[in-house]
């Protein structure tokens, strides 16, 4: 089972959720509408957890805390924050951090049929999915270095140094093919009936070297105003893994909505913190990082928080939770909501 994508497809589910709840009809109370000269009460800035539809809150209660599979790194330094906005364009990279398996396991016991689920003193590193923590070992394909095998993860619940099962996941082409160590995916159990055992060497990091970097994609959508500006607008950034700056992927994309001054800003539980001060018709955007992933050991895709849910329900409704219209059509108007993030 494809748990990472799994997630993301609930993710995907509860904002069309969203959608449907801010489109529905509103209700007109009579004598609500004879006193509507009656001042308004003073609206909050920012839309809340409490503000949303009680259905919503319902659907989105199982999400939280619930962690995509993936393997756990170890960043090796912070990125120094900027001092102030600086201009970029299409493929600027705002950061890149060295990155490596947050520890290091080796197998005492294989399982039968070792050489392909992982021979005796085999190096394991750390992953993690919704059911808990794995140690993982990756079978390279020796005939062709880019194409690498089959990734296998065995859990460990109650990290005694013994598996109780053991997920095969196959589809690494259509994830991160050129890492080494990472995945979005567990894939299935394999069904191996034996345990295999394995011990942990303290303080020890995995042997390979990776990077992530945060890269500027552009802005997507937007209203041309009399100065060349985009406003309201969406800017996208793209956090992006793998061995070298030629051999990157996509692990998730962060949009980002500027109003109608230009501005906008984006903070994740994963660290990646970000400021944006007006964007070009040409997509040339000033922008300003106020932070990356922590250094030490981390998560690349955050666990899903309440914070992540609502921020994205805000594209639908407004601080005090009543539904916010928009133009259907994209004259003008920043059209749609932004698809969720791959977590």
């Amino acid at each position: 089972m494809r748990t990472s994508v799994l997630l993301t497809a609930s993710l995907a589910a509860l904002l069309m959720a969203g959608q449907a709840a801010a489109q529905e009809p509103v209700s007109r109370d009579p004598v609500a509408q004879e006193s509507s000269a009656s001042p308004a009460p003073e609206v909050e800035d920012v839309l809340t957890w409490d503000e949303l539809p009680a259905d919503l809150r319902r659907r989105a209660e199982p999400l939280i805390g619930r962690v995509a599979a993936q393997a756990v790194l170890h960043v090796e330094a912070a990125v120094a924050p900027d001092v102030d906005f600086r201009s970029v364009d299409h493929g600027d990279i705002l950061f890149e951090q060295a990155i490596r398996p947050a520890g290091l396991a080796r197998i005492t016991r294989p399982v039968v049929n070792a050489q392909k689920y992982g021979p005796m003193g085999a190096a394991l590193w750390p992953g993690i999915g919704p059911d808990g923590d794995y140690w993982c070992w990756r079978r390279f394909n020796p005939a062709n270095d880019f194409a690498r095998g089959n990734i296998y993860c065995y859990q460990d619940r109650d990290g005694d140094g013994t598996s109780e099962r053991m997920m095969e996941n196959p589809v690494w082409m259509g994830q991160l093919p050129a890492s080494r160590f990472q995945f979005l995916s567990l894939g299935h159990d394999e069904g191996v009936e034996e345990s295999a055992t394995f011990e942990v060497e303290p303080d020890a990091l995995g042997d390979f070297e990776e990077i992530v970097v945060l890269r500027y994609y552009g802005a997507t959508r937007g209203m041309v105003k009399d100065d060349g500006s985009l406003a309201p607008a969406t800017v996208e950034f793209e956090l992006m893994t793998g061995p070298d700056r030629q051999s990157l992927s996509e692990v998730s994309r962060i949009r980002i909505r500027v109003d109608a001054e230009g501005k906008g800003d984006y903070y994740a539980p994963n660290g990646v913190r970000l400021e944006v001060d007006g964007v070009n018709v040409d997509g040339v955007a000033r922008v300003r990082l106020l932070g990356a992933l922590p250094p030490g050991r981390t998560l690349l895709i955050p666990p899903v928080t309440r914070e992540l849910i609502t921020e994205r329900m805000a594209e639908f409704f407004n601080p005090d939770g009543s539904p916010k219209v928009e133009a259907a059509d994209d004259g003008g108007q920043v059209a749609g909501p932004a698809a969720p993030p791959t977590t």
